[in-house]
């Protein structure tokens, strides 16, 4: 059966930058590399065991989610992300892209929920699916499909958890997980279920009556009264606590799994990405099992430039993401359609929605252009370098005049 891999970003990269927190690793230049250093590892290590025929890194997408709605305080305790290791979320991004692994994120919505999407349209499609995630909530989707791979406290290990193992980590079986965090809540994610109620306690409600909603039912069957007294006091707690931790299975994320497929580590990018942030395990990984030039195909899907090295939600006084080392954004389409000799290819013309006519002679400067490009990878014996010409010093703010070819 193929195999289908979801990791939860942010859950990574946090484990990863704090595994080193004691003695955080730094380059030459003083920046904190942690988190590229841990990730890297686990990517690798995830890639090489979990052996996955797809995959993806889900993250928190921008804005408040229905979650705040519900719950205005929901994950108001949490204190702001560090600054050092903020200033790694796009090389973790760069690092997606040399590894091949898609990135994908939904506005308005946690990763948790893109995470649970994906493993109901894996299921669906007839694979089997392993979510990468430490979070509890996530324990809800196991079932003969999806099994939830728990990291080491350090990354560097990860215990598998199927239906059996949440039975016996929890005391209840997976269909029962959000039940008890509506009773005990959630420290982590800052919703309070019943003020009172442990997990022990939740869980000793949980087998006897098997739900919320029949243990509601059955108050007048307990026999402590202050037990009684906290639950009729919160329930409506008890019920919006079990709505922040129900995750969405139905989102829309515009993209098939096929899409998803574990594309060739890309050896020229990742040894670029491994010598610019210094780490020299990445340049052997590049070497051993990398693949150069057209062997590694289009760059797998990633998110937009304005998301890129961004959390769900930012700072006032934040610092400026990291740009990206291979200067992914977006470019104007030009101002006609390309030219027939360059729309045959399975990709199309990707301007040609923007544009419907040509300027009059447009078409002849574009086939002399074009002439000249292909006469000038004609004598390139390594390929083509192309490089983006910009009007100013900022790349990622100036206007883009020009493509220089060498």
């Amino acid at each position: 059966m193929s195999r289908l891999v979801v990791l939860d970003a942010l859950g990574l990269a946090y484990r990863a930058y704090y595994a080193f927190i004691g003695r955080p690793l730094t380059n030459s230049r003083g920046e904190n590399t942690s988190a590229i250093f841990g990730m890297g590892n686990m990517l690798m290590r995830y890639r090489r065991e979990l052996k996955p025929d797809f995959w993806a890194l889900a993250w928190d997408g921008p804005g408040p989610t229905f979650r705040h709605e519900l719950y205005p305080d929901y994950k108001a305790h949490r204190p702001p992300m560090p600054d050092d290791l903020r200033s790694q979320l796009t090389p973790i991004e760069d690092l997606a892209r040399c590894l091949g692994l898609p990135v994908i994120e939904k506005p308005g919505m946690e990763a948790d929920d893109v995470m649970a999407t994906l493993s109901r349209m894996g299921a669906e499609s007839g694979h089997e699916v392993l979510l990468v995630t430490g979070d509890k909530d996530m324990l809800q989707l196991v079932d003969g499909h999806v099994t939830v791979v728990v990291p080491g406290a350090k990354g560097d290990d990860f215990t598998r958890l199927d239906a059996d193992g949440v039975r016996a980590k929890w005391g209840v079986g997976p269909e029962h997980i959000r039940d008890v965090l509506a009773l005990m809540g959630d420290a982590s994610d800052g919703f309070p279920g019943v003020p009172g109620i442990g997990e022990k306690t939740a869980v000793e409600l949980l087998r006897a009556y098997g739900s919320l909603d029949a243990i509601y039912e059955h108050l007048a069957d307990l026999k402590k009264p202050a037990l009684v007294r906290k639950l009729t006091e919160h329930r409506a707690l008890a019920y919006v606590s079990r709505d922040l931790a129900t995750v969405r299975r139905d989102l829309d994320l515009g993209l098939s799994i096929e899409s998803l497929q574990v594309a060739p580590v890309r050896k020229d990018e990742l040894l670029a990405f491994a010598q610019h942030w210094q780490v020299q395990r990445l340049a052997k990984l590049a070497e051993s099992e990398g693949v150069s030039g057209e062997a590694a195909g289009a760059p797998a899907p990633q998110r937009s430039a304005e998301r890129r090295g961004r959390g769900a939600e930012e700072r006032p006084d934040a610092p400026p993401a990291q740009p990206s080392l291979f200067g992914v954004g977006t470019i104007a389409p030009p101002t006609a359609p390309l030219p027939t000799s360059l729309t045959t290819s399975s990709q199309g013309d990707l301007f040609a929605a923007a544009v419907e006519e040509a300027a009059p002679g447009t078409a002849a400067a574009l086939d002399e252009l074009i002439e000249r490009v292909h006469a000038v990878r004609a004598r390139a014996v390594h390929g083509l370098g192309i490089r983006p010409v910009f009007a100013g010093d900022a790349p990622r703010t100036a206007t883009l005049v020009g493509v220089a070819f060498a």
